[in-house]
């Protein structure tokens, strides 16, 4: 007697590309799914309807439908065959339907198409045709779009300061209220306002964002470093629409699209008078302030996104002691007085500490509390040896924290060799970009965790200080207090607290009370290691495994 075939479980598998489609289309393609099935002889589940909505074919990044519940499925061998409507449901980038492929074989599930089960030719020829098929798409929709562009028309969405006319694709009118907002930016920006304050003004006066948001960035404004974006840069605000300037292209490995500068020969420009919104003389004035503000290199000048700002005394070294952000200057009043912030509460709006200092105080204080605690020698040696006994301390608490770290990094060096070896055995053109996104999270994390095995064995460096050097030291620290009485903006200043600071911390204070910092010093300059007034300081650091900004291991709170 011949063993009766064994009935075939299916999953079956959908996907829509944009937001018209929507549901409708994942109900329709099951349904066509399930007769299929039937006609077929397989077996359904409704646990294994796998779908993912309004996500393009031609990446596997934001799928989790197919690349993290199917596929794991699959890897719990719970059904056998996946059945989609066309192989292009899967991917339409021949790399991604290839290496999804291999994925499924490797674990002895077939894949079908209502007309059967698909062949390594089929395959094939598949993989070249969806991914034919997407770069002739693309090549028609802008050779379309070119078409309406040359005609005067904008196609695809309303920037800023426009909407779009009802039942009229491509004509764009002004809206009134957005082009007032914009008249604004351009006016403070040529009288000299820098784009961080006209943010800030604008979150202030609670004005609605191009996102729909409340939040305004600078970068909104003038646009970043080396791109042709922001506001500022839109010359459909005097009347002429360019198009091609730059294109989009995703990064295979991240999924993240990169905006690149298009070949000049492809631009077109229209004019389109009924759309200015700014008159020629205010757009050059703003653009002739933004010329002066750029950096001139090599006879080019390069635009920047701020106004050229002269170092304060404590640049770099303010940070808030809720999030560690870096402390930035957010207000300047006419009488050259600034205001310190917490950059994170600033710009992201993720941290509570949202205080402003002045920063003419905070600069007093911190020096104040440096030179009198750091030139006292009892206080310096008390400091160290209250250092040592917490060295002694994590010694004991590390020794088990360095031996777990150490054998989690002999694991993701031999995980990283295979990886390596994989690729390397991979004669194809087309390497799998999850194989590459794996081998980079791998290093990433094998950085991380040599930067923790150095950090815990530098806890066990305890160092006695010499009175000589102690008494150098303090004399280094009287000769800086002198220069900054002398002249607080001197460049050998800033560089001296550099070199003896690792970081001022910015304590939250209610309104009206004195301010509270704390001082973190570099234990290398305490000992003598470092000369304050040269800029020996990186050199220094980096023999002793660090940067700049060290760990709080390698620094004496005050």
């Amino acid at each position: 007697m011949s063993k009766p075939a064994k009935t075939l479980t299916a999953a079956l598998y959908a996907r829509y590309s944009t937001d018209i489609q929507k549901d409708l289309s994942i109900d329709r393609q099951f349904a066509d799914l399930e007769k299929a099935a039937q006609r077929l002889g397989l077996k359904l589940d409704k646990r294994h309807y796998y779908f993912d909505r309004a996500q393009s074919g031609s990446s596997l990044f934001e799928r989790p439908g197919l690349t993290r519940e199917l596929l794991g499925a699959a890897k719990k061998k719970q059904f056998d065959v996946v059945l989609v409507e066309l192989t292009d449901r899967l991917s339409r980038r021949r790399a991604d339907l290839f290496w999804l492929a291999d994925e499924l074989k490797f674990d002895e599930i077939r894949i079908y198409t209502p007309a059967g089960e698909v062949s390594s030719l089929q395959l094939t020829f598949d993989g070249h045709s969806n991914e034919d098929f997407v770069a002739k798409l693309a090549y028609r929709v802008k050779s379309g779009h070119d078409v309406v562009a040359r005609a005067g028309l904008i196609p695809g969405g309303a920037a800023y300061g426009y909407d779009c006319a009802p039942h009229q694709p491509g004509v764009k009118v002004i809206n009134e209220g957005e082009a007032q907002i914009v008249r604004r930016i351009f006016s403070e920006y040529a009288s000299g306002k820098s784009p961080r304050l006209i943010a800030a003004d604008l979150m202030r006066d609670k004005v609605p964002s191009p996102t729909g948001s409340a939040f305004w960035n600078y970068q909104t404004i003038v646009g970043g470093a080396g791109k042709k974006r922001g506001l500022l840069n839109n010359m459909l605000y005097v009347g002429v629409y360019l198009k091609n300037r730059t294109y989009n292209v995703k990064n295979p490995s991240t999924g993240k699209t990169v905006t690149r500068e298009a070949n000049p020969d492809d631009l077109i420009r229209a004019e389109v008078p009924h759309l200015r919104i700014v008159d020629q003389k205010l757009w050059d004035a703003a653009h002739k302030v933004r010329a002066e503000r750029g950096n001139t290199m090599l006879g080019k000048v390069s635009q920047r996104a701020v106004v050229p700002r002269k170092q304060h005394l404590l640049a770099g070294l303010l940070r808030c002691a809720e999030c560690n952000g870096r402390m930035v200057i957010n207000f300047s009043d006419r009488h050259g007085k600034k205001g310190v912030c917490c950059s994170t509460a600033h710009n992201r709006q993720s941290c509570d500490h949202r205080k402003t200092y002045n920063l003419d105080r905070i600069t007093s204080l911190a020096v104040e509390k440096l030179c009198e605690r750091l030139s006292d020698p009892e206080l310096l040696k008390e400091r160290a040896r209250a250092r040592a006994a917490e060295f002694a301390r994590l010694e004991k608490e590390n020794s088990g924290a360095r031996q777990a770290a150490q054998k989690q990094l002999d694991r993701i060096n031999v995980q990283i060799a295979k990886l390596v070896r994989l690729v390397d055995q991979d004669q194809s053109d087309d390497i799998p970009a999850e194989l590459v996104t794996s081998l980079k999270e791998k290093q990433i994390e094998r950085r991380g965790l040599q930067e923790r095995i150095r950090l815990l064995g530098a806890e066990t460096n305890v160092t006695a200080l010499h009175p000589p050097a102690v008494k150098a030291f303090g004399r280094s620290i009287e000769k800086l207090r002198e220069m900054i009485e002398r002249n607080p903006d001197d460049a050998a200043c800033r560089m001296a607290l550099a070199n003896v600071l690792d970081s001022i911390v910015v304590h939250p204070t209610e309104f009206g009370k004195p301010y509270d910092v704390s001082l973190y010093a570099r234990l290398s300059a305490v000992m003598g290691g470092v000369d304050l007034f040269s800029g020996e300081a990186k050199k220094t650091s980096a023999k002793q495994g660090g940067s700049r900004v060290l760990s709080q291991a390698d620094a004496i709170q005050h």
